[in-house]
């Protein structure tokens, strides 16, 4: 008797697996669920878009300390909100300038370098 792998997988397991290729991946007869183009990153990959909201958790966890406080007021919201607007404008002024922005940490250019030469080569 010969095994195959889905006969080692938990039944648990064998069920996502049968709804994870129907509905992502889809077989050769039938579509998927939701087709590649919706949910496929490559091309935002070779474009070197953000691969993550982490921008979004970024920017909070930089505004966060500007307000100096777990619960400002309005009036103080309202004045760091425009302090950032302010800082916002700076940097497109600089960028639309041609002007060098601020150098990304080494860690972090390595960090997005690395799956894009893996790309790049395959």
């Amino acid at each position: 008797m010969m095994l195959t792998h889905k006969s080692l997988l938990p039944t648990d397991m064998a069920t996502f697996i049968s709804y994870f290729g129907s509905t992502w991946i889809g077989t050769s007869t039938t579509p998927p669920t939701f087709s590649h183009d919706i949910w496929n990153q490559h091309d935002a990959f070779l474009c070197l878009f953000p691969r993550s909201s982490n921008i979004t958790e970024d920017w909070h966890h930089g505004f966060h300390p500007m307000l100096s406080c777990s619960k400002p007021t309005l009036w103080k919201f309202l004045d760091t909100l425009k302090a950032e607007q302010a800082l916002t404008e700076l940097k497109l002024t600089r960028r639309q300038l041609r002007q060098p922005s601020e150098p990304r940490a080494a860690k972090w250019v390595r960090y997005d370098q690395s799956p894009q030469k893996i790309v790049e080569d395959y």
